[in-house]
């Protein structure tokens, strides 16, 4: 049976009226928290499925081999244990176009999808400890689910703002949601402890030569509640540059940024395995910087930069048990050292030259509706 897209995890984003009222009440919030949990669950679970034998680590997940998740090969670094293994996929024009005529508000009011979404996935599996190399269960749920935009904007070098611009806490108070479960033999998942949240995040990505990029996302987690288990979800849903209007923005009313798209789907779950409980850590994401670096020079360069969330989370755990509060600023490269490394010029954001992918030069603007350079966001989760 064909996949079903759905239209909130989608780089065209939800516009402003669309978000819940601020005040909306546990009934009234629940069905947005359902539809998203809905759409989120089995799009990440058709990366990694949960039935069948454990996975351990270093052990590849042979459904993502052989569905629409392709391998992208596999990376090993210092501060993490665990190998990362990069998948991706592509979402045809075709398909999100359905999506959105199917979805839309009234006749002609869907959104345009121009270009297909390049997805891709990380996964590692890491052994559930409080040790260099590695962390314990109790620092990714701390760190991960309760904490997420405050532990990110200390990890990640790149991160020079970020604020919570609007916050659902009653709304979410005692919502659950059921969900038929494959790893249960599609018995019934309650899931609950709902947070709800919208994030702005400025990103710098290079300068001088390219503007930094906010990142506006309503984010959503919750966690596996009964039966009680050891799982749990962070969701981020590109909200629509239009935001910047939004009494609630701060940092996106910035004119001196670019509001770019980034959604994401992550899942963090302990397992029972020969040598000890593991914990698994899948990330799925797509991403538009927007700006003037084309789009096939980001898809290039984000299986990489996604990699790199896991080295830096786990050595900014490090650190945190030695005393230590703030990664290194040199930690990560720029996006400016990865433009030069790929052969791209540029030239600054206003009037920038950037150079094509047949090694041909050719103008653009800050106007023009083009891609932003790698995964801006570098090491947003």
């Amino acid at each position: 049976m064909t996949e079903r897209i759905g239209p909130m995890l989608r780089l065209w984003g939800l516009q402003t009226d669309q978000l819940p009222k601020p005040d909306a009440s546990p009934a009234e919030l629940a069905p947005f928290l359902i539809s998203l949990l809905q759409e989120a669950v089995p799009f990440i679970d058709a990366v990694a499925p949960k039935s069948g034998s454990p996975a351990s680590a270093g052990a590849k997940p042979a459904a993502a081999a052989a569905s629409v998740w392709k391998p992208k090969g596999r990376k090993t670094y210092r501060d993490s244990d665990a190998p990362v293994d990069l998948y991706e996929r592509v979402i045809p024009v075709t398909r999100l176009q359905v999506t959105a005529t199917r979805n839309e508000k009234a006749p002609g009011t869907a959104p345009r999808a121009t270009k297909p979404e390049t997805w891709v996935c990380r996964r590692s599996v890491h052994r559930d400890a409080a040790a260099a190399g590695t962390a314990s269960w109790a620092e990714f749920r701390a760190r991960l689910k309760d904490r997420h935009a405050e532990s990110e904007d200390a990890f990640t070098p790149t991160v020079v703002g970020a604020r919570e611009a609007m916050v659902w806490r009653s709304g979410c108070a005692g919502v659950e949601a059921a969900l038929a479960d494959e790893a249960r033999g599609g018995q019934q998942q309650a899931w609950g402890d709902f947070t709800l949240k919208v994030e702005e995040m400025r990103h710098r990505i290079g300068r001088p030569l390219l503007k930094d990029r906010t990142f506006p996302v309503l984010q959503m987690t919750c966690a596996a509640v009964r039966p009680p288990r050891d799982e749990f979800l962070v969701v981020s849903v590109t909200l629509d540059p239009g935001f910047r209007g939004a009494p609630q923005a701060q940092l996106s009313r910035d004119k001196g940024t670019v509001i770019a798209a980034y959604v994401s789907v992550e899942r963090i779950r302990r397992m029972d395995s020969a040598g000890g409980d593991e914990i698994e850590w899948l990330m799925a994401t797509a991403s538009d910087a927007r700006g003037v670096l084309p789009q096939w020079l980001q898809v290039l360069a984000v299986p990489g930069q996604i990699a790199k969330d896991v080295p830096l989370f786990l050595g900014w755990m490090a650190r945190e048990r030695r005393g230590e509060a703030h990664p290194p600023a040199a930690e990560l490269a720029t996006e400016a050292s990865t433009t030069r490394s790929s052969g791209a010029e540029s030239r600054g954001e206003g009037g920038a030259r950037v150079r094509g992918q047949n090694g041909q030069p050719h103008e653009t603007s800050t106007a023009a509706a083009g891609a932003g350079p790698g995964e801006a966001r570098t090491g947003m989760i």
